[in-house]
């Protein structure tokens, strides 16, 4: 099975004192749209991981989609390691794949997931959009990067150890912008072409 992996765990500390998952983009909070986003992707399954405000991240979670599986990161302070082995914890044995999304990214393309599915093939351990040289999101994790989720460490995901057989696909500015700070939320990204 094939599952999304939806990281929200952050404090927001560079956005200011509101949780940045809590603000508006059009109709939907910033949360809202990227469990949209993820669950549009072609899985069976959506694990949305906490950690900072989880009670309150954990009720919009689940008012966003009832289905989501919500768990909480409890050692968040110590980076994305912490939320990656969390998500880890919660794959079931037919899990074989996963997509790993962040939760401040609402403009990735509808469609991203499904094409990084398309393109990658058989042996490929961990399958990415790249724009301009900077990785991006979703990521398609199988084999080696997959199982790596369950000893990571630090704020590094899976898409830096040299072991894994990567794909590196070009993809337009949308897998790589994603909200820091309030003024982004007024961006426009570019539709693709």
């Amino acid at each position: 099975m094939r599952v999304a992996i939806l990281l929200a765990a952050g404090a927001s500390r560079r956005f200011g004192a509101p949780n940045k998952l809590f603000a508006r983009i059009g109709r939907e909070t910033l949360l809202a749209r990227a469990i949209r986003i993820a669950r549009a992707a072609p899985v069976q399954r959506l694990i949305v991981v906490t950690g900072a405000q989880h009670l309150r991240v954990s009720a919009e979670a689940r008012r966003a989609d009832r289905r989501a599986i919500v768990l909480c990161a409890a050692a968040y302070r110590e980076g994305l390691g912490a939320s990656l082995r969390a998500a880890s914890g919660a794959l079931r044995a037919i899990d074989r794949e996963a997509f790993l999304f962040l939760a401040d990214m609402p403009w990735l393309a509808g469609d991203q997931a499904r094409h990084l599915l398309r393109r990658a093939e058989q042996g490929d351990d961990l399958v990415r959009p790249v724009h301009r040289g900077r990785p991006g999101h979703p990521v398609l994790l199988r084999g080696a990067a997959l199982a790596s989720l369950a000893t990571a460490r630090g704020d590094e995901g899976p898409g830096r150890a040299p072991a894994f057989r990567a794909r590196l696909l070009p993809a337009d500015r949308r897998c790589v912008a994603d909200v820091d700070r309030p003024g982004a939320l007024n961006r426009r990204i570019p539709r693709l072409r």
